[in-house]
């Protein structure tokens, strides 16, 4: 019953969500974003190649079990979610390179999660699989949750800015408390599947991946930071960067434990990313945006200065 609310309520929930993501966007936005390119480079380049060093530093400085290890690995190899844009926006920050980014990522996961993927599974649980990645779910995902409420949010801002300005702050909070909502939903959600499927881990293995999960996320959260500040981004687009390396794919991650290699097990470290890491990237967003608050600026009068002089 749970798990059917939950399939009827999450969309709904995610659509809004990305509506008030593109109530904060304009279309100069993203030219400013692709007119000089080395953020999306370079944050595109550093979540394919340094998440998944670091993932396999940190299950192996923990001892992380062979099956989270590998479901960490996976989960490092998925793009970043639609929930990356929603942060992104409740932190002030950057919403059109988060948006460009985790498209991106996107696309490219069709040729890049598929190897990372192999690697990390066949490493840690020394198993050939073939991996299919779900290429229609992930092109539905960003049309239908990405793409096109993004537009409704963009379309209602052109035809009502000052409405759109006026309730942005309201918005936010509305975000926060939903993904507050999808995350629990999520908890439980994989819970009851562990538990329905005879594979919910011991107390002693699920600890140290939640553990592991916590470590990852700050992990991630570090070296967004250090790339950004390598490519010469300052203020809103570093922090764009430190939510973009740290949010990751839930959904995506599940639906290839389970279609691709039908084992719900190697979807247990993203269980635990729900539980102790997801929940780190929401305070964070939070609080960076009740502290951004205090400069007297909108988000999207922020964002032109920002994506003009630190790309």
């Amino acid at each position: 019953m749970m798990q059917e609310f939950q399939t009827l309520l999450s969309p709904v929930i995610l659509f809004l969500l990305m509506i008030v993501v593109g109530l904060q966007l304009v279309v100069d936005d993203f030219r400013r974003v692709l007119s000089a390119p080395r953020a999306v480079i370079g944050g595109t380049l550093g979540q394919l190649l340094l998440l998944p060093l670091m993932t396999w530093g940190v299950v192996a400085l923990l001892d992380v079990p062979p099956l989270f290890a590998a479901g960490a690995v996976l989960l490092a190899a998925t793009p970043g979610a639609a929930m990356s844009n929603v942060m992104t926006a409740v932190a002030k920050a950057n919403v059109a390179l988060s948006v460009t980014l985790t498209a991106v990522a996107s696309i490219l996961a069709v040729v890049t999660l598929p190897l990372l993927a192999a690697v990390g599974i066949a490493t840690f649980v020394d198993e050939s699989f073939e991996i299919d990645v779900p290429v229609l779910p992930m092109v539905r995902q960003l049309v239908m949750f990405v793409g096109a409420p993004i537009g409704v949010g963009m379309l209602i801002r052109a035809r009502k800015p000052e409405a759109a300005e006026r309730y942005v702050s309201k918005a936010n909070r509305f975000a926060a408390f939903g993904v507050l909502v999808l995350t629990g939903m999520g908890i439980v959600s994989g819970v009851v599947s562990g538990d329905t499927t005879s594979v919910f881990p011991s107390a002693a293995d699920f600890g140290v991946s939640l553990l592991a999960a916590t470590v990852w996320t700050l992990l991630a959260m570090a070296i967004g930071w250090a790339v950004a500040t390598v490519v010469r981004l300052e203020g809103d687009d570093r922090f764009t960067f430190v939510v973009e390396f740290s949010a990751r794919n839930l959904a995506l991650t599940i639906i290839l434990a389970m279609a691709s290699f039908g084992r719900l097990d190697l979807g247990l470290f993203a269980v635990a990313y729900s539980m102790s890491g997801f929940p780190l990237v929401i305070v964070v967003a939070i609080l960076r945006g009740r502290f951004s608050r205090g400069a007297g600026e909108s988000p999207s009068a922020e964002a032109p200065s920002s994506a003009g002089t630190s790309i």
